[in-house]
């Protein structure tokens, strides 16, 4: 029965609820309602309720209600009052497609699903699979008593529960019966007749078509001959005779993913967007020692100058063994777990971290959706190192803030995402989960420290799951530039470099984001590039809004890209997953028009095609994005074109560190800790593959003839140690 589940996963990943504690102001009574309901407080459920809120009144963005919320959190009492004042068990929101029983099955309220289903609740299904899933009696019986269980659900519970399940469950489901109930005829449109069809894969690579024909859905690939389902409810279709089914899913609307119940046989299949062209290896590849190196630079921020992954003439190497020790001169070991990228700047790495005192190291690399948070509250020391770098040796580290925090971080995530930012002569770190930004001097003394308040990134969604804060600050014009997109209360903000005494600050209506800001230059004037649900650019002189742009991502994690005059931003979550290339100087509402990908203002765009969690890279007139899934795709950056596609690692692979750029050269590293290195522009080809034999997830800095790759338990410095070849 697990597969059926499938059709809800991103639900299941997603728990919605933990608000903040202070009511919402009095104008905005919807939401309080919600709110109240969320936290369980019955007396203000009621006292909003008595007040003429709407009982059903849905969030704006995705149509959440206070029903959904409180079944969420099992608030039996809220959700008693709640359906008594006519509140729709079947209320469903927009994004994911939760409803009131799905979302108490997902957070482990199986009592409060069963209640719901005996209210009159439709998701039995879903309710039979979690209660074979976890031999829940009493739901599996209210599931079948709906008369909403079809026959073909039902041969698959009775397959799913022969395999796990108590004898209890087992013979439960072999004395029931099934009939197809009574359906509401649905006829889809035929726009969503076509967003249906295309080319999947089931998990083990085989691969599927669909087609519409006549207004229904014909599936091929699957056994010896073509399957025809016509439509019996939204988004499910049956083939006549009623013995397969097959239901499409995703998010935002989307068609992500299928499930066919054949016979009680299921199988989960994915849509495929694209087919990446094969990597080739190189005949031949560089020597070292080739590239001709040019004058130190350091490497300031997250990602270098400017965020630009450029580390031309830096002398990086093409090849290094970590086991053997070739092209390797330090191995360093640091504490705890961070995520940050190193910084470098003459003979000086800087890095941070974060140690728990309980030494929780849980950490899940990966593809998958899960949107849980580690829930770790020892108190953690949150750390500014110093590393000599011709040989890694610890300088110095400060402790910058001890004490327990109030947010947690998700499996694939740290309390230190944001990297240091220095110009030479300070350091200046931020530790959003304890809101703490401060600066040090190059020998490791406080020069100022700032409460700029608890940055709480959580699911965009929503949801009660913490991911932990990353956004990076910059350096710009002696002024320290922070992006602080959190639950509520999102700015962007502008402080003295000297002194840390805030310049300006501007409210940002915005949910948590993980993307660091970028600096577009132009003859009117800087422009300090936000990325977003809505992007926008600010004068970083004075915070003033200069203009703004849609639509993007619901989660944004890629930082903006700045090169040949532009700005690129992309992002990589649904609904949409859009590429965009702004020029400067403009002014306003820079969205564009329907069916248009280009404007003075934006010199093309692409509505799909988007990455994100890694940072696109611009590297001598090409655009490079490399998607979670080693998806890595090429663009003419001055006409948008897409040059080529390809996939780096398995089918498996993940990907979350942002790539680099050296010497002609591409550095792409896996999650798993293999770099990829491939030759730059449209002829590409893989030159080297090197493991560093642990998990990599923040993004290498290269200076000097070093580049620098941060592990989960290491700072790794890599450089030419034969002397003759550079």
């Amino acid at each position: 029965m697990r597969a059926i589940t499938l059709a809800i996963a991103p639900i299941i990943m997603v728990a919605l609820g933990t608000l903040l504690a202070a009511a919402p102001p009095a104008t905005d009574k919807g939401d309080a309602l919600r709110e109240a309901a969320s936290k369980g407080d019955l007396a203000q459920v009621k006292a909003f309720l008595e007040s003429g809120v709407p009982v059903d009144s849905p969030d704006p963005r995705h149509g959440l209600t206070a029903l959904i919320l409180a079944a969420q959190k099992g608030h039996a009492e809220v959700v008693h009052l709640l359906l008594e004042k006519g509140a729709n068990v079947n209320a469903r929101e927009s994004f994911f497609g939760a409803t009131p029983v799905t979302m108490a099955i997902n957070s482990g309220n199986l009592e409060m699903a069963r209640s719901l289903i005996e209210k009159g609740a439709h998701d039995a299904a879903p309710a039979l699979s979690a209660a074979i899933e976890r031999n829940d009696i009493p739901l599996a019986r209210a599931a079948l008593a709906t008369g909403r269980i079809t026959p073909l659900e039902l041969k698959a519970a009775r397959k799913e529960a022969a395999g796990a399940s108590s004898p209890e469950i087992r013979d439960l489901l072999a004395s029931a019966t099934a009939k197809t109930p009574v359906r509401v005829t649905w006829t889809p449109s035929a726009e969503k007749l076509a967003g249906y069809a295309g080319r999947y894969r089931t998990q083990d690579g085989k691969e599927a078509t669909v087609a519409i024909r006549d207004g229904n859905v014909v599936l091929a690939g699957i056994g010896t001959s073509e399957m025809v389902f016509a439509p019996v409810s939204e988004g499910t279709f049956e083939t006549a005779a009623g013995d397969a089914a097959i239901s499409f899913a995703g998010r935002a609307g989307l068609t992500e993913w299928v499930t066919l119940n054949r016979d009680g046989d299921l199988l989960s299949l994915s849509v495929i967007t694209s087919e990446p062209q094969p990597l080739p290896t190189a005949d031949a590849a560089p020597s070292e020692g080739t590239a001709e190196r040019a004058a130190p630079r350091p490497w300031p921020q997250f990602r270098g100058a400017n965020g630009s992954g450029n580390a031309d003439g830096q002398g990086v190497p093409l090849r290094w063994d970590v086991k053997g020790g070739t092209n390797i001169r330090f191995k360093t070991p640091i504490p705890g777990i961070a995520l940050s990228s190193p910084v470098i700047w003459g003979d000086r790495i800087f890095a941070t971290a974060a140690v728990s005192a309980s030494g929780d190291a849980t950490f899940r690399t990966g593809l998958y959706g899960d949107a849980g948070s580690v829930n770790d509250m020892a108190e953690h020391t949150y750390m500014l190192l110093s590393l000599d770098a011709g040989s890694g040796k610890e300088l110095w580290r400060k402790e910058v803030h001890k004490g327990v925090p109030t947010v947690k971080r998700h499996l694939k995530s740290s309390l230190a995402n944001a990297s240091p930012v220095t110009d030479g002569r300070s350091v200046v770190v931020l530790f959003g989960a304890v809101g703490v930004l401060a600066a040090y001097d190059m020998a490791g003394a406080p020069l100022w420290r700032r409460d700029i308040g608890i940055l709480d990134c959580n699911d965009p969604q929503s949801g009660n799951a913490e991911w932990g804060h990353a956004s990076s600050p910059i350096i710009h014009d002696g002024l320290v530039l922070v992006q602080a997109d959190r639950r509520r209360d999102s700015f962007m903000a502008a402080y003295k470099l000297a002194s840390g005494e805030e310049v300006w600050r501007v409210a940002r209506d915005e949910t948590s984001t993980w993307s660091t800001p970028g600096i577009l230059p132009a003859s009117s004037g800087d422009e300090l590039i936000t990325n977003g649900r809505t992007i926008r650019a600010y004068d970083p002189r004075s915070g003033k809004l200069l203009w703004s742009l849609g639509p993007n991502s619901e989660v944004i994690v890629a930082t903006p890209v700045i090169g040949d005059g532009k700005a690129f931003v992309t992002a990589g979550y649904p609904p949409v997953r859009p590429i965009y290339a702004v020029r400067p100087g403009h002014r306003g509402d820079l969205t564009l028009s329907d069916g248009k990908a280009a404007s003075d203002a934006i010199a093309w765009s692409h509505p799909r095609g988007g990455t994100y969690i890694p940072t696109p890279l611009f590297y001598r007139g090409h655009l490079y994005t490399l998607n979670n899934n080693g998806v890595l795709s090429c663009y003419n950056a001055e006409s948008g074109e897409r040059v080529y596609q390809t996939r780096l690692g398995n089918a498996g692979a993940a990907f979350s560190a942002s790539p680099l750029a050296a010497d002609g050269r591409l550095y792409f590293a896996a999650e798993t800790g293999e770099v990829y290195v491939l030759r730059a522009g449209p002829e590409f080809a893989l030159l080297s593959t090197n493991a560093m034999d642990e998990i990599v997830m923040a993004s290498p800095a290269a200076s000097n003839g070093l580049l620098v790759v941060r592990t989960l338990g290491h700072i790794v410095g890599i450089g030419q140690t034969d002397t003759a070849a550079r």
